[in-house]
C-alpha cells in the first residue's frame, strides 16, 4: 500500500504522531531537566521507525560493531532528506537481550529548516545544531560549539560531508568542516554509506524499498590528526564509493 493511500485510512494516526512529536519539543523547551537526552531520542526513534513504516522502507544495517564506544563523528553520503531518520533508526542498539541503550546521534542542519515547523521541532529534540552556511564566521562557531558538546556528552555527531542532498548517482564534493571538528576535539571518524533512499519519499510508490546502511571501520584519530584535510576527506569519500559500488 501506498504513502497516500496509508494517509486516506490512518491520517489520524499519522497526525498523532507528528503532534505529539511537536508536544515533546514544547514540553522540553518548558522543563528540560524532565526530558533526558535518551528519552527523547528513543521517543523520536520510535516515530522515525512508524515514518519507515508509512513509506514502505525497510533498514538493513551493517557495522554496527564498528561503532566506537565514546564520542565519534559520522559521515554518511547523502540522498535524500530522508537520510537522517534512516541514521537514527540504524543506531537502535540490536541486541534487545543485553537491555543496551539506542545510540544517540547530534546532528548539523542548515538553518533553512528551521523554516518547517515540525521539522525544526524534530531536530530540536535532538539538540541539532544549526549551520549559516553563507555567514562563514557563524559556521566555524557552529562548528565548535557542535564538536564541545559531541565530546562532552559522548553521543555519535553526524554530518553530511556533501553538505546538501545530492540527487546524481555519484557523491558530491565532501567539505573540510567535518575535518576541523574530528581534529580540534579528537573525535574518531566513521564513514557511513547509504543506498536506495533516493525513492524513499515517492509518495505513490506500493512496493517496499530496502535501504542499506553500513558503519565502516572507523579512522582513528592518531591516522589522521597530522594529515591533510583534502587527503583525509578523499580517503573517507573512496571508502563509501567502494562500498556503494560493491553493495
Amino acid at each position: 500500500m501506498s504513502f497516500n493511500l496509508k494517509m486516506i485510512f490512518l491520517w489520524w494516526h499519522f497526525l498523532w504522531c507528528m503532534w505529539s512529536l511537536k508536544s515533546l519539543a514544547n514540553r522540553y523547551k518548558r522543563m528540560p531537566e524532565d526530558t533526558p537526552p535518551q528519552l527523547r531520542n528513543d521517543q523520536v526513534l520510535k516515530r522515525a521507525k512508524q515514518l519507515l513504516w508509512y513509506f514502505n522502507v525497510n533498514i538493513e544495517v551493517k557495522g554496527y560493531e564498528n561503532l566506537p564506544k565514546g564520542p565519534s563523528l559520522l559521515l554518511p553520503n547523502h540522498k535524500s532528506s530522508f537520510d537522517p531518520f534512516i541514521v537514527l533508526a540504524a543506531l537502535e542498539h540490536k541486541d534487545k537481550k543485553l537491555m543496551g541503550k539506542n545510540r544517540i546521534p547530534t546532528f548539523i542542519a542548515k538553518i533553512e529548516l528551521k523554516r518547517r515547523k515540525i521539522i525544526k521541532s524534530i531536530l530540536e529534540i535532538l539538540d541539532t545544531f544549526f549551520i549559516n552556511r553563507s555567514n562563514i564566521r557563524q559556521s566555524i562557531k557552529t562548528l565548535d560549539e557542535f564538536g564541545e558538546f559531541v565530546k562532552t556528552n559522548k553521543t555519535s555527531g553526524v554530518i553530511f560531508p556533501e553538505g546538501t542532498r545530492i540527487n546524481e548517482e555519484s557523491l558530491g564534493e565532501f567539505k573540510a568542516g567535518a575535518l576541523r571538528v574530528a581534529k580540534k576535539y579528537y573525535l574518531p571518524i566513521v564513514p557511513v554509506a547509504i543506498s536506495d533512499t533516493r525513492q524513499v519519499l515517492n509518495k505513490n510508490r506500493c512496493k517496499k524499498i530496502k535501504v542499506k546502511i553500513e558503519f565502516l571501520k572507523p579512522i582513528k584519530q592518531n591516522e589522521f590528526i597530522t594529515m591533510d584535510n583534502h587527503v583525509v576527506l578523499n580517503k573517507v569519500k573512496k571508502q563509501i564509493e567502494e562500498r556503494l559500488l560493491n553493495g
